[in-house]
């Protein structure tokens, strides 16, 4: 059963679609003790951060919206936070992430990403950056994270005045399609 709940380790509550009932009752129900502790859902804001050069519509974790982000600014990531993901820890081994965005509504790039242990002793964030080459890094912190690069911007849509100095990297490290499926 522990396997199982494993497998769905990170999926939304309230903002998403709703778990068939035994997958939902078994983090509440009593959860094994290990080494690490008895397992525990955590509840946490998801946050992206937009270091590209051009605006994202929509981005979503394993499924989960996170909304829209503007390309970032010195002092802010590029968005609003949004509810709600959930983590089941302690985590032990790295577990595969499912990030997917479009930046027009029409292609939309998905890319596998790796949420490496241990969690944070009081995880509540759950955070998606966007970088211009074309990886994602996520990271489960405590509190929101500044920015991780510092980049000035030109508008809320790209990061140049000059639209040719605008690149595009999506394609480089992810699998991107028209379409949503």
């Amino acid at each position: 059963m522990l396997a199982s709940v494993m497998l769905f380790a990170l999926l939304a509550t309230s903002c998403g679609p709703k778990l068939p009932a035994a997958i939902a009752a078994a983090p509440q129900a009593a959860a094994p003790a290990d080494a690490d502790g008895p397992l525990r859902s955590y509840k946490l804001t998801l946050s992206g951060y937009n270091y590209s050069d051009s605006g994202i519509s929509s981005f979503e974790v394993n499924g989960q919206g996170g909304g829209n982000l503007e390309v970032s600014i010195p002092t802010a990531g590029g968005g609003k936070s949004t509810c709600c993901a959930v983590v089941h820890g302690p985590l032990r081994a790295p577990l595969p992430v499912t990030i997917k965005w479009s930046r027009d509504v029409e292609t939309w790039c998905e890319q596998t990403v790796l949420l490496q242990p241990p969690l944070p002793a009081k995880p509540e964030y759950f955070e998606v950056h966007f970088y211009r080459d074309g990886h994602i890094e996520i990271a489960v912190t405590e509190s929101a994270s500044p920015p991780r690069l510092r980049l000035e911007r030109d508008g809320p849509g790209n990061r140049h005045a000059n639209s040719s100095m605008n690149v595009n990297n999506d394609a480089k490290s992810s699998r991107c399609k028209l379409g949503y499926r």
